[in-house]
């Protein structure tokens, strides 16, 4: 898997910005980056780009233009430029169903009969295929891990193992025995909760894995047999809001709810998997993914339409922002600090064609690029 590394210019027009360090400072009227249209091809595919005039191309990173740099140097004469070396990586809380049902077939909704080598069983099946994963993921991943339900019947705790390295996953699962309910709603809050307190600028993302329909429909203490789907769909919306993705893998075969999920999550359809096969390649497709494809920014740009990506320092490989996720890239929520490339520009990343990008961000009532 292949990393790239941001080089994260702020050119602000009005002032200042750093993008780690964050400080800004008042300055002329504002003026709008100066563009020029290029074509650029993403891959098999075709894109817009645009160069931004006066910007001089740089891989130094943590640096701030010089004093004795003046400004129409950089940009025309508005404001300084920041560089911020950036690696491309993921947070990924996994939220695992550990209820009762995990018992049961992989291909079917028969329990596995007891001391059976044939039987493929849902949760031995999910615990094999994310050992395979997280052995093999980059170590641009971090993870994290929230099981629910977490005392038997409908309650969720924080998270069992914090943000790290996934190994402190895999020691962890391998003893867990699935029992209980299914507080998925809660379970997402709670995800939701969780990662709100990370200060990372990684993108941050939920990798829910079930096998049914949620069944605690008051919440924590009670409400065990009531079906939840309308409020799940609701909690998986809120984290999308919040800022955080939530993909979603179907184990087993009742999963006729889980589109609904998926389409809240802001991730399309969720992945079926009634084989370990199935399940490891939906898995290493999620994971290939937001490792390589997104790019946290830190923070939200000063105006979040007033950016360009490049990649390789080369002005006619700018993707067009796309919300229709085809063939550019787009943020991955509405908080706007996470930026994803889809169709062959993810896949130029990923192949090694692109190493390295360039996010450039202009300042509120810069101008907005076309």
């Amino acid at each position: 898997m292949t990393r790239l590394r941001i080089i994260s210019r702020t050119t602000c027009l009005c002032g200042v910005a750093a993008l780690a360090t964050v400080v800004l400072a008042a300055c002329g009227s504002p003026k709008p980056i100066g563009l020029s249209s290029v074509t650029g091809s993403g891959g098999s595919g075709s894109g817009s780009g645009y160069h931004l005039t006066g910007v001089t191309t740089s891989t130094k990173t943590n640096t701030t233009t010089s004093s004795g740099t003046t400004p129409s140097d950089v940009d025309g004469g508005n404001c300084g430029i920041t560089k911020n070396g950036l690696t491309a990586g993921a947070d990924i809380l996994l939220v695992l169903d550990k209820t009762g049902s995990l018992t049961r077939a992989m291909d079917s909704a028969n329990e596995c009969p007891t001391g059976s080598t044939t039987c493929q069983q849902r949760w031995a099946t999910l615990v094999s295929g994310l050992n395979a994963v997280l052995s093999s993921a980059s170590s641009s991943v971090l993870w994290g891990l929230e099981l629910f339900n977490s005392d038997g019947s409908c309650g969720v705790d924080p998270p069992e193992v914090q943000m790290g390295p996934g190994a402190a996953v895999q020691a962890y699962i391998v003893n867990v025995t699935p029992a209980g309910s299914t507080p998925t709603k809660l379970a997402i809050q709670t995800a939701v909760t969780y990662l709100q307190t990370l200060t990372d600028t990684n993108g941050k993302f939920i990798l829910l894995a079930t096998d049914g329909e949620p069944n605690c429909g008051s919440g924590k203490g009670g409400g065990a047999g009531a079906t939840d789907v309308p409020a799940t769909v609701t909690a998986i919306g809120n984290a999308f809001t919040a800022g955080f993705q939530t993909y979603v893998i179907g184990v087993g075969t009742e999963t006729g709810n889980l589109d609904n999920f998926a389409i809240a999550g802001n991730t399309t359809n969720y992945y079926p998997a009634t084989s370990p096969d199935q399940l490891t390649a939906a898995l290493n497709s999620i994971v290939g993914t937001v490792a390589s494809c997104t790019f946290g920014l830190g923070r939200r740009p000063p105006d979040p339409n007033n950016i360009v990506i490049e990649f390789n320092g080369d002005h006619s490989l700018r993707p067009p922002q796309d919300t229709t996720h085809a063939n550019g890239w787009d943020y991955t929520s509405p908080a706007d600090n996470t930026v994803q490339v889809f169709g062959p520009w993810c896949d130029n990343v990923t192949n090694g064609t692109y190493t390295t990008t360039e996010v450039l961000m202009g300042c509120v009532g810069g101008g907005v690029i076309p």
